[in-house]
C-alpha cells in the first residue's frame, strides 16, 4: 500500500450484485482479476440486472481502454485507479485446484498482499 492506498479486488459476484461497485473505492486501487472479466462475459446475455449490471462493467472497461492499458492501471475522476490482473495462474497455493475460478482469485490476493 502506497500513500495510505488500499487494493480492493473484486470478484464476479460483487460487480454482477451492484455494477456500481467498480466505482466505489475512491482513492484507493481496485483489481479485477482476468478470470472475474471471463465470468462476466458469460452473463451479459442474461435478462435482468444480472446481464445489465455485466453489459454495464463490460462497456465501461472498454471506454477506460481508450484512456490507457488496464494490466498497467487506469486512474478513474475519484483519484481510484482499475486494473486487470492478468498474471493470476503462477503463485496458485499448493492444494488449489487451478482450473477453479475462485482459486484463481485467492492467487491474486495472495501474489498482490505479498
Amino acid at each position: 500500500m502506497k500513500d495510505g492506498r488500499k487494493i480492493f479486488i473484486l470478484d464476479t459476484s460483487v460487480l454482477l450484485y451492484d455494477k456500481t461497485a467498480i466505482h466505489s473505492f475512491p482513492g484507493n486501487d481496485v483489481v479485477i482479476p482476468l478470470i472475474v472479466l471471463d465470468e462476466l462475459d458469460r452473463f451479459k446475455e442474461k435478462p435482468g440486472v444480472i446481464g445489465e449490471s455485466a453489459r454495464y462493467v463490460n462497456r465501461f472497461l472498454d471506454e477506460l481502454r481508450k484512456d490507457g492499458n488496464l494490466p498497467d492501471g487506469i486512474e478513474i475522476k475519484n483519484n481510484q485507479t482499475i486494473r486487470v490482473e492478468i498474471n493470476h495462474n503462477k503463485k496458485i497455493p499448493e492444494g488449489l485446484d487451478p482450473s477453479y475460478a475462485d482459486n484463481r482469485i485467492i492467487a491474486v490476493a495472495m501474489s498482490l498482499s505479498n
